[in-house]
């Protein structure tokens, strides 16, 4: 399970960039792009990986997968996992005219060698695939999880992110035979529905959104193109890892401290307990966490949660 938030580099040079921008919005991963197509970038790659564990951040590999050398993707992954990166991710804009390649870049990741659990599948929301089952022929084999793009040129904040992606976790599970992490991709750049730049006050609920559901790991794409105003917004997302919980039936103390505390669920968790280990209301409980319960179409249920599910607690 991937943990804290990633940035993406387009391209090798935007290394400086990526390094400032991860000091300054506390990032843990920075994700490499090593191939675009057939092409392996194996000198930029192998430079570049060294530079980013030795300045101690996590490197991840991403290579844009084209309609026409779908399965070359397979022969980059395995060039980048071999040199060191931690997991290489398929970034497919659109599964447009994949055709026979689609069958061919499958076949080719079913026999190789390579851990499922490293790769990851970045894609737009299920609702903007324009070819679903292209979709679903690749998914499974992502076993790392999908990278949602959550780009405003998708519709609004809640639309994209409530809708768009929580709400087909049901859709997912059927995919994956299980339910997938999800790692939503955040970016300023692209122009909004209405065709015009996203401004910074524009771009705090797409952060809201994701401090809400308490992510354990959400990225920025990409490095060059994020200004620095919009650094201060995506430095409040993503907590502390948290704290051990706190003995049944003793409440946390209060902090002045305004960044929330998440928790992730167990089996044998309950609604109620988690009111009386952290000392909220059931108001406040609900207020936070309901839309773990609405997003999914389920009543809100006193006791019932699902293990894996992180809910706030403060």
């Amino acid at each position: 399970m991937l943990r804290g938030k990633g940035i993406w580099l387009s391209y090798s040079h935007d290394l400086m960039r990526a390094l400032e921008m991860a000091g300054a919005i506390q990032a843990t991963h920075l994700l490499v792009k090593v191939g675009h197509g057939p092409s392996y970038f194996p000198e930029s790659a192998r430079t570049t990986l060294q530079r980013v564990l030795n300045q101690g951040y996590t490197p991840l590999a991403w290579v844009y997968v084209t309609h026409t050398w779908a399965y070359e993707a397979v022969y980059v992954a395995e060039q980048a996992l071999r040199l060191g990166y931690s997991g290489i991710v398929f970034w497919v804009p659109n599964f447009e005219r994949f055709n026979g390649q689609l069958r061919r870049w499958a076949d080719a990741l079913t026999e190789s060698q390579l851990d499922r659990r490293q790769l990851y599948l970045a894609t737009p929301p299920l609702p903007h695939i324009a070819q679903p089952d292209a979709f679903r022929t690749i998914a499974p084999l992502c076993e790392g999880g999908w990278m949602p793009f959550c780009f405003p040129g998708y519709g609004p904040a809640p639309q994209v992110i409530g809708r768009d992606v929580y709400q087909t976790m049901d859709t997912l599970s059927l995919i994956w035979n299980r339910t997938p992490a999800v790692y939503p991709i955040l970016t300023p750049l692209l122009l909004n529905a209405e065709g015009q730049a996203l401004l910074p006050e524009a771009f705090i609920p797409w952060v809201e959104a994701i401090i809400q559901r308490g992510e354990d790991f959400f990225s920025v794409y990409h490095a060059a193109g994020v200004e620095r105003v919009f650094w201060p917004l995506l430095a409040t997302a993503g907590g502390e890892p948290e704290p051990p919980d706190a003995p049944e039936g003793t409440a946390l103390p209060s902090s002045s401290s305004a960044q929330p505390l998440f928790v992730t669920v167990r089996p044998q968790d309950t609604v109620a307990a988690l009111l009386v280990r952290y000392g909220i209301t059931r108001e406040q409980f609900w207020a936070w966490n309901g839309h773990l319960w609405d997003d999914r179409g389920m009543p809100r249920d006193p006791d019932y949660m699902q293990a894996g599910w992180r809910v706030r607690v403060k």
